[in-house]
């Protein structure tokens, strides 16, 4: 897939691994950056992927979505938006928050970023139905609760 363009990230905002020694103990904690440049494999780079989606599901059927949040955005933001099962991972914590602005412009953010992709009709088909649904959703105005 085409890698679109990545938004500048603040260095805070990325995960980090602890490396542990044969006994369990945290010898130091390492960037996933600083794991990926110690380990450019990319194999085992979509393994560490993998493995953070897997957690991120985790964390999300743990009902912990401050978590599982976390961890999904970081692997949309390094996918640049092009792995949709992320996308709509996050989609659905917005929906259980009920925050349908976040969600919109995720589902946005992601259509932009996957149109110019090959083969994606599919998955647009899929988010601007998601659109649509939102869309249709009456949501509560605050007049409605200012009796």
């Amino acid at each position: 897939m085409k890698k679109i363009k990545q938004e500048a990230k603040h260095p805070n905002d990325v995960p980090v691994i602890f490396l542990t020694d044969a006994t369990g103990k945290v010898v130091r904690k390492i960037s996933i950056n600083e794991w990926r440049a110690l380990k450019a494999n990319p194999d085992q780079i979509e393994e560490l992927d993998i493995k953070l989606y897997r957690e991120a599901i985790s964390f999300y059927l743990q009902e912990d979505y401050a978590k599982a949040k976390d961890l999904l955005h970081f692997l949309i933001n390094k996918t640049d938006y092009s792995h949709y099962e992320y996308v709509e991972r996050l989609a659905n914590i917005y929906r259980i928050e009920n925050r349908p602005a976040k969600e919109k412009v995720l589902l946005l953010t992601a259509y932009h970023a996957i149109k110019p992709l090959e083969s994606s009709e599919g998955i647009l088909r899929r988010i601007e139905n998601r659109l649509q649904k939102i869309d249709a959703f009456d949501f509560p105005t605050s007049t409605q609760f200012s009796h």
